[in-house]
């Protein structure tokens, strides 16, 4: 009996430490909060709400739903967690038992809410939510019933706010204004969080801490109300501080470094504290003076995914074609494949995590070039047959070996025409070349260049036509000499962009694309030879009669590829200065020879020449018909339609007159002359590991940075330990919201503006059209006790404002579809419904009953009017003020919809005035500065006069409508990037004041790069500096001359003081400049009296 009872027990025992054994640690929790006592933390991970003990062990789920939950916050006596789900399309706030259970919507409102805390008597709940309070910053604070679902919402302060804490006794709110991303190290400037308060018993608002120099955030009451904790970086690092509100002293609690506190929570008797620090969660007791403790959670349960993970391919990325066209490889999936065009059955070349690109087999079909990675290293690569005796889809095993071996990106692979040489660009270094016949040979660079790189080989394999950035950004096209590389031409030469070029399989021509008018993208040629530029239409003619009557005279011969060519359109070709190796070009004075393709609002792409060099192909939508067109350039050039398809073309063979192409990822090919064709659908079964993936889905993104990012010294962070830091919690990652949090602590690193990561995301409810809360375009009364809602405002242009449904300021809407309506019922209860419904108002208007039938719009809508409203408010408000001697204009953004805005409204609202406010608040930038700038600063060389008329210019001859006049310009916290670029050049110049917020300094130019199927990530690229003193823009924000910081509420209230300030230093300005001596006119005839 003891002998069975002993080997139960050390079953047991087993059994348990089997489970330890496969149980996952919990890593990356958000959205964390405490039980009362401080036993249990309540997170979300992967998607649902949890809890688990704060001294560490099992978590246990509380919901598990495919939609996103988080945000939980535990109630006051402990029994219940409010959280946050998007289960409707839309993120609504639901309460449920702590132990779990069934939950209960509480909010309905289709913009949303999420909730921050229960009050004390855990009868109401604290939330946030977007409303119509202001076109921007919309976010407010309100209170709702934690018991009765669909409750009202009771506006707590009208200004905006990020985080926020309700005091212990409801009375007063700790919340945040400003802050950059949370995953953000280090940022110094106007945009750092401050902390304020805002007291029910007070009208104003205090701010506490937190200023250009110490982000503050994550404010937490202490449980006497008296004193709060948050987390600064006033020390270099996000720690734990207190702050005693009555003495404003503050007191460091925790000694970080690096890496910060997250999100911290606090129990209601004050002794347990938990938050995150980069991947764990910590506890920590903020009496004491003991170091915080990692809690290590773990979860034992069903795996959410097999690390294991099958697909199905069924389209390619990019695709080879063997020289006889029955073979080819492709990429899906990020692996490399072959197949051939009768049994399609894919054989798998390679199998790796990396994302293989840019493959291309050699001429004679042995070998199968590539971009690919080995150990984590970007190579070039060989792949070739195991067994050479069988074709490449009969073979199971292949050889891989490294052509280049360097910690440098390469890209753009290709092989020259005649299988010389290999050629390839290196990241900010270059295109290079490596010759394929020679034994040992060693890559060299042919071209010297920081710039990406398109380019093409000459027929010969002697010349190369590439296009390159020179430090102006300008690309032009060149033609370089393979064997003296010092024997450079630019064909192009112009000040635009000029890219994308393609050499004529006879030698004699190159094309490429170029900006050169307007942003009219159009094909340009250039003929390589004199006697193809002298050539006339009559000449061509005369060759096809010639070629008509082939029976009596020699006819050139035409093949697939081109030998060594002698071109003899001129006696001197022989000793011009592009002859080299056969192919002679006329290269002095090339670029005048250029020919233009005008095909108007049209952007061409995808050039390709046939065989017989004759044709030009390139792929486009003309008259709303996209396909792949073709012109004749030394013939006609109207594009006439080949393919009616949209289609990658990557080859035009001789043979059959076929293009090889990849059509919506499917290989395939289809006759030039329109007819025949053919596609090869194929399926591939691609087997690879989750964790794998994840690992290099995040080496491609750090590589990015590292080859990309503008400041080479990484903000003087290692980078290499930045990778080992982070890469084995991303192949960690079982969900994208964590894989993508991990991306965004390493961008954060960087503490740069411009990042960011957009990864997959995990399919979202959508939102019903019955559940969207319609907006009638009026603002409401808050003060009203009732009955009904009483109208304040009537938005401009909105359906209240429209002549059949006309609403007035005063009208008390008494019933909603028949449902009377009061301020303690819920808006969503009555306006929730399909938008193309009529809605039917009982108004009261004095002592008149009327009944309004209307046709509502969304939020959305309402905030694109309010951003109307507000500008006319200011219109109004410095006309006031100035005696309506100024005007007004506010630019929304650094793009050309706003520009176009700003010169009409010159016109519409500044002509006759003395002076402008320029506006650039709230601009989120783009990159019209210089087109501002040419408005704003046009050199004044002359006046104009016609007979009885006035003084004036031709405005027919200038850029824009052009302003000379004294101008202040506002900017903010929020003006970025090109916004800010505009305020430095207006103070750089000495054009005018700056009046406002210094802005926030993020100015870095940006693009993006795909991150193999995974997602993208955005690349700061190109560094701006001030011109006066060198300094870069980035962390180093526009300075106004006055700054003056608004109090929360002030602006969407109507309070202006930056506005106000701007007007007052206006006005001096425009006395000043109308007290400068001006010159009269003096007429021919007055000089000759």
């Amino acid at each position: 009996m003891n002998k069975i009872k002993k080997c139960v027990n050390i079953l047991i025992v087993c059994l348990v430490l089997s489970d330890y054994a496969n149980a996952e640690p919990v890593k990356l929790v958000s959205g964390i909060n405490l039980t009362p006592d401080g036993d249990k933390v309540v997170f979300s991970w992967r998607g649902d709400v949890w809890s688990g003990p704060t001294n560490g062990g099992r978590i246990t789920r509380l919901t598990a739903h495919a939609a996103a939950e988080g945000y939980p916050c535990v109630s006051s006596d402990g029994n219940s967690i409010a959280f946050t789900s998007n289960r409707t399309g839309a993120e609504q706030t639901y309460t449920m038992s702590i132990d779990g259970g069934a939950p209960t919507q509480m909010t309905f409102h289709s913009e949303g809410t999420r909730p921050i805390g229960f009050s004390d008597d855990n009868q109401s709940l604290f939330v946030t939510g977007r409303r119509d309070h202001w076109f921007r910053w919309d976010t407010r604070y309100f209170t709702i019933s934690a018991t009765v679902p669909q409750s009202g919402e009771h506006l707590l302060f009208d200004a905006y706010g990020a985080m926020a804490a309700l005091a212990p006794d409801g009375k007063s709110v700790l919340f945040t204004r400003e802050g950059m991303t949370w995953s953000r190290k280090g940022y110094i400037g106007s945009k750092a969080s401050q902390i304020w308060i805002k007291r029910s018993s007070a009208a104003g608002y205090e701010q506490l801490v937190g200023d250009d120099n110490d982000d503050c955030r994550y404010p937490v009451w202490a449980p006497d109300g008296e004193s709060f904790y948050y987390v600064s970086e006033a020390d270099g690092t996000r720690n734990i501080w207190n702050y005693r509100i009555k003495s404003q002293k503050r007191k460091q609690l925790t000694v970080f470094e690096d890496d910060g506190v997250v999100a911290p929570a606090l129990s209601a008797d004050g002794q347990t504290m938990v938050f995150r620090r980069l991947f764990d969660l910590y506890r920590f007791n903020p009496t004491k003076n003991k170091s915080p403790q990692i809690v290590k959670l773990e979860y034992l349960g069903d795996l959410f995914l097999q690390d294991k993970i099958e697909r199905t391919l069924t389209k390619a990325t990019q695709i080879s074609y063997s020289s006889s066209g029955k073979v080819m490889a492709f990429i899906a999936g990020g692996d490399i494949w072959v197949m051939d065009t009768l049994l399609k059955e894919p054989v798998q070349v390679t199998n790796t995590p990396a994302w293989e690109t840019d493959l291309v087999f050699t001429k004679d079909g042995k070998s199968l070039y590539f971009i690919g990675q080995i150990a984590g290293q970007t190579d070039v690569l060989r792949a070739q047959r195991n067994d050479v005796k069988q074709p490449w889809w009969r073979n199971d095993s292949f050889t891989i070996e490294k052509v280049t071996d360097d910690d440098v990106t390469e890209e753009e692979l290709a092989i020259s025409p005649k299988g010389s040489h290999l050629s390839y660009t290196r990241s900010r270094d270059g295109l290079w070349i490596l010759p394929l016949q020679l034994e040992d040979a060693q890559p060299r660079k042919l071209v010297d260049t920081w710039s990406g790189i398109s380019y093409d080989w000459a027929p010969d394999d002697h010349w190369l036509v590439y296009s390159a950035a020179d430090d102006n950004f300008n690309y032009d096209v060149f033609v370089v000499n393979v064997a003296d590389p010092t024997k450079v031409t630019n064909i192009s030469r112009h000040p635009d962009n000029e890219g994308s070029p393609v050499w004529s399989k006879d030698g004699k021509t190159i094309a490429f694309v170029g900006r050169r008018v307007d942003d009219e993208v159009d094909i340009y040629y250039v003929p390589l030879v004199n006697s193809l530029h002298e050539q006339t239409k009559r000449d061509v003619t005369l060759q096809r009669a010639l070629k008509s009557n082939a029976d009596n005279f020699d006819v050139i011969n035409t093949d697939d590829t081109i030998a060594d060519i002698k071109l003899q359109g001129t006696k001197e070709a022989e000793s011009q200065p592009g002859t080299a190796n056969g192919l002679s070009l006329d290269l002095l004075n090339v670029h005048r020879r250029l020919r233009q393709v005008p095909i108007p609002n049209v952007s061409e792409s995808g050039l390709n020449w046939s065989p017989d060099s004759k044709t030009l192909m390139f792929s486009a939508k003309i008259d709303g018909k996209e396909g792949v067109f073709a012109i004749s350039p030394y013939n006609s050039t109207t594009p006439r339609m080949i393919l009616p398809v949209k289609a990658t073309v990557v080859d035009w063979r001789l043979s059959g007159n076929r293009l090889y192409w990849l059509k919506g990822g499917v290989p395939g090919w289809g006759g030039a002359s329109g007819s025949g064709g053919e596609s090869y659908v194929f399926s591939a079964r691609q087997t690879y590991s989750l964790s794998e993936y994840n690992r290099q889905v995040f080496r491609e993104g750090w590589t990015a940075m590292r080859d990309d990012y503008y400041d080479g010294n990484f903000n003087n962070r290692n980078w290499d330990q930045i990778r080992r830091k982070y890469i084995d919690a991303a192949a960690a990652c079982k969900s994208n919201a964590n894989f993508s949090r991990v991306m965004s602590l390493m961008l954060g690193e960087l503490n740069g503006s411009h990042l960011g990561y957009r990864g997959k995301t995990d399919t979202a409810p959508v939102l019903s059209i019955d559940d969207v809360t319609a907006h009638l375009g009026v603002l409401y009364d808050t003060a009203h006790a009732g009955p009904g809602w009483k109208v304040r405002e009537i938005i401009k242009n909105s359906p209240s404002a429209r002549h059949k449904s006309q609403l007035l300021v005063d009208d008390v809407i008494l019933s909603i579809d028949g449902i009377e309506v009061d301020p303690a019922i819920d808006e969503s209860s009555v306006m929730n419904g399909k938008l193309s419904r009529d809605i039917v108002l009982n108004i009261k208007r004095l002592d008149e009953s009327l009944t309004v039938t209307i046709r509502a719009t969304t939020y959305a809508t309402v905030r694109g009017l309010l951003y109307e409203r507000w500008l006319d408010q200011n219109q109004s408000k410095v006309a006031e003020l100035s005696d309506n001697k100024l005007a007004y204009l506010h630019i929304r953004a650094m793009n050309m919809s706003s520009l176009h805005r700003f010169e009409r409204e010159l016109f519409e609202v500044a002509d006759g005035k003395e002076g402008i406010v320029i506006d650039v608040r709230e601009n989120g930038g783009g990159f019209t500065t210089d087109h501002l700038l040419t408005i704003l600063n046009q050199p004044r060389h002359a006046v104009t006069k016609p007979r009885g008329g006035g003084e004036g210019y031709p405005h027919d001859r200038k850029v824009y409508a052009s302003w000379n006049k004294p101008i202040v310009v506002l900017c903010n916290q929020n003006s970025h990037s090109n916004a800010e670029i505009f305020s430095h050049a207006i103070k750089g110049l000495g054009r005018g004041k700056i009046v406002g917020v210094p802005t926030s300094g993020s100015v870095i130019s940006t693009g993006s790069k795909s991150i193999m199927d995974a997602g993208s990530i955005r690349i700061p690229f190109r560094g701006w500096y001030v011109l006066e003193t060198g300094e870069d823009m980035e962390l180093n924000g526009a300075r106004p001359h006055v700054i003056i910081w608004p109090q929360p509420g002030e602006m969407p209230s109507g309070v202006d003081k930056q506005l106000d300030k701007a007007v007052e230093l206006l006005i001096e300005d425009v006395r000043a400049y109308q007290a400068e001596p001006k010159g009269g006119l003096i007429n021919a005839s007055d000089r000759q009296k």
